[in-house]
């Protein structure tokens, strides 16, 4: 919120002595006097009627997102890694024993094949969560454009509220100066000027606190909506790393072509073992474990994210 400058605030002192110095000229008990008062009934009027239209109509976007298609991902990708961790038995590690009676042995080749069988499930999910991401984009381009319509609203209040108080404590000097010699013009100003001031910056103040709840509630939702953005992309991301990995792991373990062609933007995984680090040297197999320990953390976060969205006060 902008802060009212000394050069403003003394502008808005000097409208409101200037105010009550033409109120101080009209006979007390003339409809003149009643007249002159009515402005101040209409101060801030047509911005309070604007504020109000607006957050009323604008309260379906200042609401905690839907998460129930995140967290049926994040499940989806949390099972799917469950089941092609390498080093899970009868994958890429030592699996029991076959028939009970010999040791089974790891077949590379049907790993790998786990990953063309699962593609479309992963494909699924992954679109699901951009999806969500772009919605949640979508929301926030929203919240910020309702923002900067509430903003110069909110400084309108600001102006009124400090005109209102300049006039308040204008008149209460004022009719303390002439009391002695002008009692009925003091009373006037007293008992019917300063309650109709008094109760105009009420409203404002009212209006005001209507407008802050309102940013401060967008400036929440916004801020939630930008953290589940960032998980959606870590955790994305993460999961075509996965996939780079072990499409590397095939070629080298297995001597096998995997070829994930339903999973769109395999080719654009960014922060990989693959692109940026070259293939790893030594062991391609703990190299794809790793990467299924930062896919968990990705999956973790995310959901982390998702369960700790706030909850808004009823309306």
């Amino acid at each position: 919120m902008t802060a009212i400058t000394k050069r403003r605030h003394a502008e808005l002192a000097g409208q409101a002595m200037k105010f009550v110095a033409e109120l101080l000229l009209i006979e007390p008990l003339s409809p003149a006097f009643d007249h002159k008062l009515e402005s101040i009934e209409a101060l801030g009027r047509d911005t309070i009627a604007q504020v109000s239209a607006r957050h009323a109509g604008s309260l379906a976007h200042v609401a905690p997102p839907p998460t129930g298609a995140i967290a049926q991902a994040t499940a989806a990708l949390r099972g799917i890694a469950d089941a092609l961790e390498p080093l899970r038995d009868g994958n890429l590690a030592g699996g029991g024993k076959r028939f009970g009676l010999f040791a089974a042995k790891p077949d590379p080749a049907a790993y790998f094949d786990r990953y063309l069988a699962a593609q479309g499930e992963i494909a699924a999910a992954l679109a699901s969560l951009t999806r969500e991401r772009d919605a949640l984009l979508r929301a926030n381009v929203g919240l910020e454009a309702e923002e900067a319509a509430l903003r110069p609203l909110v400084e309108a209040l600001g102006e009124h509220a400090l005109f209102a108080e300049e006039v308040a404590l204008t008149i209460e000097a004022r009719a303390a100066m002439i009391e002695a010699k002008e009692p009925m013009k003091a009373r006037r100003l007293t008992a019917d000027a300063l309650h109709t001031v008094r109760t105009r910056a009420r409203d404002i103040a009212e209006a005001q606190a209507l407008t802050s709840q309102a940013l401060a509630a967008r400036e929440v939702i916004s801020g939630t909506n930008a953290h589940l953005i960032a998980a959606i992309e870590q955790a994305t991301a993460t999961m075509l790393m996965v996939l780079r990995t072990a499409t590397e792991a095939a070629r080298m373990i297995a001597r096998h072509d995997l070829v994930l062609d339903r999973i769109a933007g395999l080719n654009r995984a960014a922060s990989n073992l693959i692109t940026e680090e070259g293939p790893p040297a030594v062991d391609t197999a703990e190299a794809l474990q790793t990467a299924f320990a930062k896919l968990y953390d990705a999956l973790d976060r995310l959901e982390s994210e998702r369960a700790a969205i706030p909850a808004l006060p009823p309306r």
